[in-house]
């Protein structure tokens, strides 16, 4: 008997293969990029089996790279001819408790299948990405961002407890209350401060699949009205459920095609016609997913433009599981141009200023080099306890710059000069990278837009007495 299919966002590769093993994220930029296997690979099922690979690889003197899908793109995951940890099968849900409304499960957890497993019990995880292979341990180790951020924050903030393998081989338990030092440190550390083994989330009592939101989606041909009325939305969200926004900016016949779209979802009275929208809407949309990567070339290429127009005319009614996998069941990242995606978390009252710098910036390289065949930006609004540093009334705002490559001119010189002006930009701000998506190699540039190193820093600053900060932002930072 056949397997029933799965959703999958890129129907061009496997994230579960031993030839995926040699990638990372890098591919969907770079398709003619060349593997590099490890020579040794780990697959442990128990706490105990972390212990015993850490401990093997210490006492060999190996360095032990940790992977769990391979989303990142930032030399997280690889190890050419060395040693990685795989945490596939660390995928055990280990306890639901209702009275603390959380649930304890291991790093490899699919979030996924999880929230399918709650969903039969009436709870939801508050935070989870768009994409379904994401794991447990990979979205704690970089952050974790949805539509509904600006309510519950980042994935980070939804962390209550974690158990971690540290590089000396021990266990240790820690959380919000409980040696918060190392827990912070472990959090959004994208791997670099030990193995997570088991992590304790938030659920909320919540039908994601039933109950229908109503889209009060804007249009925008100009982009000036785009950033003040999206700008403004990210600000103060009101009483929206979930929101997003993106800009999108085609290159066609020696001109752009520009249009900004945000959708803020609200509660709505529930009804039958509500529910057949949603359902019929969204079927049409998700059967464009499923037959992107299977087709021809050409009308691959064709479905994906269809997509897209769906994503910016997205739909009046939706559950709240259709928004949060919205792109991921309508975009397949293996079809047409390659794709390249950076991340920058600013403060959200300098959203318009920061907007305008990196489009800039995109626009400036596109018409230099050609190496842009589209430029989208996505938006979302975040309010998160982790980003604030203990200060709660500030507000972020997520940038993800997503955009079509040719491969041709998307020279290596060409990419490092782009992530640089990325980098200083972000630190002109006073923003933070998603450590994931790739960034400068400089260390002491790094620790200025790494949310985990700069908490660190002030966390070690504070210990000490001192209230000075290397956060800085630099006087042509603009409004």
């Amino acid at each position: 008997m056949s397997q029933p299919y799965k959703f999958t966002s890129h129907e061009g590769f496997a994230h579960d293969s031993l030839d995926s093993l040699g990638y990372d994220w890098e591919r969907i930029g770079a398709p003619r990029i060349k593997p590099r296997y490890p020579f040794k690979i780990y697959l442990p099922m128990t706490t105990d089996d972390i212990v015993l690979a850490v401990k093997e690889t210490r006492s060999l003197g190996q360095k032990l790279m940790v992977r769990s899908k391979g989303h990142s793109s930032n030399d997280l995951v690889l190890a050419d001819r060395g040693c990685v940890l795989v945490i596939e099968k660390l995928n055990r849900i280990l306890d639901l408790n209702e009275a603390e409304r959380t649930v304890t499960v291991q790093a490899g957890v699919v979030l996924a299948e999880l929230d399918l497993h709650l969903a039969d019990r009436g709870y939801g995880l508050p935070i989870i990405g768009d994409h379904n292979h994401i794991t447990a341990g990979g979205f704690a180790s970089v952050g974790g961002i949805s539509p509904a951020s600006h309510r519950f924050g980042m994935f980070v903030d939804n962390v209550r407890r974690l158990e971690y393998v540290n590089h000396e081989g021990e266990v240790v338990s820690c959380g919000r209350n409980e040696r918060p030092d190392e827990f912070y440190r472990v959090l959004a550390g994208a791997g670099q401060h030990g193995v997570i083994a088991t992590l304790t989330l938030d659920v909320i009592r919540i039908d994601k699949f039933n109950v229908i939101l109503q889209n009060d989606r804007r249009l925008y041909a100009d982009l000036k009205k785009f950033l003040d009325e999206a700008g403004q939305l990210i600000r103060d969200p009101g009483q929206a459920l979930m929101e997003r926004g993106v800009w999108l900016d085609y290159a066609v016949l020696g001109t752009s095609v520009r249009i900004g779209q945000f959708s803020s979802y609200h509660e709505a009275p529930q009804s039958p016609l509500k529910s057949l929208w949603n359902k019929a809407a969204y079927g049409y949309l998700q059967t464009l997913g499923l037959y992107a990567g299977r087709l021809p070339a050409g009308v691959d290429q064709a479905v994906k433009y269809l997509g897209m127009a769906g994503v910016v005319l997205s739909p009046r009614y939706a559950s709240t599981k259709n928004i949060e996998t919205f792109t991921d069941r309508i975009l397949d990242s293996s079809v047409g141009d390659p794709t390249r995606m950076f991340i920058v978390l600013g403060p959200a009252e300098r959203f318009g200023p920061l907007f305008n710098r990196l489009y800039s910036l995109f626009l400036e390289y596109r018409l230099k080099t050609g190496c842009f065949t589209f430029i989208a930006i996505y938006v979302k609004a975040i309010r998160s306890d982790y980003l604030a540093n203990g200060d709660p009334s500030k507000r972020f705002c997520e940038l993800m710059l997503y955009c079509g490559i040719d491969p041709d001119k998307m020279t290596e010189p060409v990419l490092e000069e782009i992530v640089s002006q990325i980098d200083d930009v972000t630190i002109a701000f006073g923003a933070y990278r998603y450590m994931h998506t790739k960034t400068v190699k400089d260390e002491k540039r790094r620790s200025r837009i790494d949310p985990n190193a700069v908490r660190a820093s002030l966390a070690l600053a504070h210990s000490a007495g001192t209230n000075g900060t290397h956060r800085l932002e630099q006087p042509d930072a603009g409004e």
